[in-house]
């Protein structure tokens, strides 16, 4: 495998793929709040060495380096998606991935890119979160320090604690492997987290032209497969659900997330093989 630093439009990307030619389209990999380009690591190396497909990984602003940068807390979702959509459009024709935040950064995307694809995975929906299913959410929230509410609040940046990781987020993985995520986990937009809570989000699906797909953890105790459900139905898309928590790319079996993500992109890629017409001479 290949892997390098590239910039594409504003943001720094880590560009990795095979060591000879690539395969496919390369994928645009979006990561989520508190995030960072590294989520997608174990993803990038199985997808170039076993794959050979090109991918990049955006590093958000503010969250390599520069991460806790006072700015950052006004950052809105419309913000870091128009940052993703100058990556896209440098990199052309590609497949969108986007986890959890960055999955709601897709979904703004496909409402303007008509691009071979878009993967909602583990994805914030565009609506409100005070719904049922989100109990286990605000349980945990109204038992935090009211300068955390007040963090989010007043659009500063904002960084989850360890005990609500280890209770919402990261709960399917062992110690060790959470002690090292959360170590490598940033401060992020309070205006962001306040947007994706409140649905101060709008995306019009009747725009969106590009095949979708929604990937789903059975277990995730932040953004339950009810409401991934209910956003599959928005885009009239398919969805695949795996024995997993909220961390897809991260969680012990990221293997097999990984794969299934790699027959899904060949599987449309060979669908618009077929729809394309041959060239007339």
């Amino acid at each position: 495998m290949r892997v390098g630093h590239e910039r594409l439009g504003h943001l720094d990307c880590v560009a990795a793929g095979p060591e000879g030619a690539s395969r496919g389209l390369p994928l645009l990999l979006l990561h989520g709040l508190g995030g960072g380009a590294w989520c997608w690591e174990n993803f990038q190396q199985r997808l170039a060495e076993r794959y050979g497909r090109r991918s990049y990984a955006p590093e958000l602003p503010y969250h390599g380096a520069g991460a806790g940068d006072g700015r950052l807390g006004d950052f809105s979702i419309e913000t870091f998606a128009l940052f993703a959509a100058g990556a896209l459009e440098a990199i052309g024709d590609a497949i969108v991935v986007g986890h959890s935040m960055g999955g709601l950064m897709a979904q703004k995307l496909a409402e303007s890119f008509d691009r071979a694809g878009y993967v909602f995975m583990a994805s914030a929906p565009p609506w409100h979160l005070f719904r049922r299913e989100y109990w286990p959410l605000w349980r945990w929230t109204l038992r935090q320090p009211a300068r955390l509410l007040l963090h989010s609040l007043n659009q500063d940046p904002v960084l989850l604690s360890r005990e609500m990781e280890d209770e919402l987020i990261n709960h399917r993985m062992p110690p060790e492997l959470r002690a090292a995520v959360y170590a490598k986990d940033v401060p992020d937009s309070g205006r962001a987290m306040v947007q994706m809570c409140g649905g101060r989000i709008y995306v019009d699906e009747s725009q969106i032209h590009s095949p979708c797909v929604v990937a789903a953890g059975a277990d995730d105790r932040l953004l339950p497969l009810a409401d991934q459900r209910r956003l599959a139905a928005k885009y009239a898309c398919p969805i695949e659900v795996f024995d997993r928590g909220h961390m897809l790319p991260i969680e012990p079996g990221w293997e097999e997330i990984a794969d299934w993500l790699e027959s899904w992109c060949a599987a449309r890629e060979s669908a618009r093989a077929v729809s394309t017409p041959a060239p007339e001479y």
